[in-house]
Parts: structure tokens; sequence; C-alpha cells
């Protein structure tokens, strides 16, 4: 929707805030510079862009962010996700960050809805291996960090290429199996546009689980279908298991997706003996899958809404600890 502001409102000088508001976006864009990259991963050229600081007077360590699901899940999709709790909250002449398109998004090629997870997890690595090549870049300090599904692919990349990952950042990452994850989502919107109770909406979610794998499994016609045949088996228990490096995993309180508390149970079932100290939980007061401030049936305008600023923190207080010292 386009807003028409009055002519008047046009000759109107801009209030201090707007400016200091300007001004301190134009003096951090200053310490960075973004780039087109491409690299190979297996047969596929994946592309992506690089933020690095202007002026490199030694070596910097990076992140590599994985997006999420489904084939609306893009760099240009995740801008104001990535501007936010990344690139105005990270101090960007001291750090760079590669994004990219997973296969057969934007100019990458594959097909995105034919990968598994292990794959994507490949495709995060040769981006690090892509990082390391570059003579700015500290390769001992390269982390990967992902959003939703890409919490996962996080989760295996700490797991299969701990020689590669210094450590990483799961947000809304599901510690729990996919067949889960979708019975989560199927119980929120039950609770919401039905008024159901806990209870009973995971029951009926349930059933609504057990026939759409039965239906991707006979007819999957659709990407989306073909995708959860391929994933539709994942279990994120042993890669969990068996990571020893620095993991911080950001729940939203009022996700309806992914439900902190049902991740909260999942670690407490494989760590009996008590969740290992290099894996740091935290659910965000007030946050949805995104990261902003919403209500759990919130259904208005999402760009209405503001993220959260203790997320902000965490990623940042994660970033110092485990990569600026």
């Amino acid at each position: 929707m386009l807003f028409v502001l009055p002519a008047l409102a046009l000759l109107r000088p801009a209030t201090p805030l707007l400016n200091q508001q300007a001004q301190e976006f134009t003096n951090r864009t200053a310490l960075y510079e973004s780039t087109a990259v491409s690299f190979k991963s297996g047969p596929y050229t994946l592309k992506g862009k690089l933020l690095a600081p202007r002026n490199k007077t030694s070596r910097v360590p990076a992140i590599v962010f994985c997006v999420g699901s489904s084939g609306s899940s893009s760099m240009a999709g995740y801008a104001s996700f990535l501007d936010s709790l990344f690139e105005q909250n990270l101090p960007m002449d001291s750090i760079a960050l590669l994004y990219f398109d997973k296969r057969g998004v934007g100019e990458s090629e594959g097909k995105w809805f034919n990968t598994d997870f292990e794959g994507r997890a490949a495709d995060a690595k040769a981006a690090a291996d892509y990082l390391r090549t570059l003579p700015f870049i500290d390769s001992s300090r390269i982390a990967v960090a992902g959003h939703s599904q890409g919490g996962w692919i996080t989760q295996v990349c700490l797991s299969e290429y701990p020689e590669t990952f210094v450590g990483g950042i799961s947000l809304a990452g599901p510690t729990f199996d996919v067949k889960e994850q979708v019975r989560n989502h199927y119980t929120s919107n039950l609770i919401c546009k039905e008024q159901m109770a806990a209870g009973a909406a995971r029951k009926k979610a349930l059933r609504q689980v057990k026939l759409d794998f039965f239906l991707t499994s006979l007819l999957p016609i659709k990407e989306n279908w073909k995708q959860l045949k391929v994933i539709k088996k994942f279990e994120p228990a042993r890669y969990l298991t068996s990571i020893h490096k620095p993991l911080l995993l950001l729940f939203g309180e009022n996700d309806a997706l992914v439900s902190p508390a049902y991740c909260m149970a999942e670690l407490n079932r494989l760590f009996p003996q008590g969740i290992p100290s290099n894996i740091r939980t935290i659910t965000i007061a007030g946050a949805n899958h995104s990261f902003k401030l919403a209500d759990l049936c919130y259904k208005g305008p999402s760009g209405a809404l503001s993220y959260s600023a203790d997320c902000r923190r965490q990623i940042k207080a994660w970033a110092k600890a485990y990569l600026l010292h």
C-alpha cells in the first residue's frame, strides 16, 4: 500500500530525532561494504552477499547465515530481519557477515525442495570454505547462524563440521523433529482460530499431521510437499547430542511454529543429567517466530511490529563472547 503525504508535510524540516537516526545509519554504513559473491557447493553455484569492514587492518571473524524453509526464504525476504538483528546490531567495523540464497532460490543453482538438511549444512560449510580463502577473514573465528529451518541447519553444521565453525546461533530452530514442528504449527492455528484448549488442539493437530505425511508420501505434487517428503524423517537429536562448540538457542515466547516449552522438554529428555554448558537456551519474552513483539494469535501487519531489543542484546553478547574476543 502506498501512503501519500500532504504537500505541506513534505516541506517541513526533519525532526531532530529523524536527523539523528539518519546520521546514525550513515555512520554505520560507512563502516562496511557489501559485495555480491558466489561460491561452489558440490555441482552447484550459490549466490550471496558479503558484508565486510571497509578498513581491513586486521583479520576479522565472520558469520555465515542460513535462511528458513520454503522457496520464499531468501536474502531479500530476510532483509529486515538481518538488518535489525545483525547489520545494525553488531560492530560492522570488526566482523563480516555472509548471507546466501539456498539452492534454487534467487540466482543460486539447484532445487531447494530436493535438498535435505545435511545438504543445506554442506552448503553452509562451502560458504565458510569460501570465507577462508579471503585474506581478511580469521578462519579460526567463523560462526554459523540460522533462523527457523536454518536453526536446524546450524545444529547440523556444529555437529558435522566442528573444525569449520567456532560456534553458532539457532534462532527459532526446533530441538525436536519435523513431525513435531508441523504439529506445533497446527496446534497454534487451532488454539487461535478455533479457540480450542491446548490438549484438544494437539490431538486434532496430530491427526492432521499424519494425514499430511501420508499424502506427501503418496502424491508429492507441490514443491512444499516434495520438500516434506525429503525432510520428514529428520531428527535433530543425534546432532544436538554431539555438539561440543558454543551454541546459543534462542526461542520466542509467543512462537506459533516452534514452542519453546516443547523445545526445552526435548532438551531435558536428550540431556537427563542436565543441558551441557556449551549449549545456552534463552526464551525471548513477548517474541514471535520472527523475534518481533507480538501475541501468539496476532494477525495484523508484521511491518508494524518491532524486533525484540532483548534478542538483539543476546546476539550481540554471544558474538562479543565468542567472535570478538
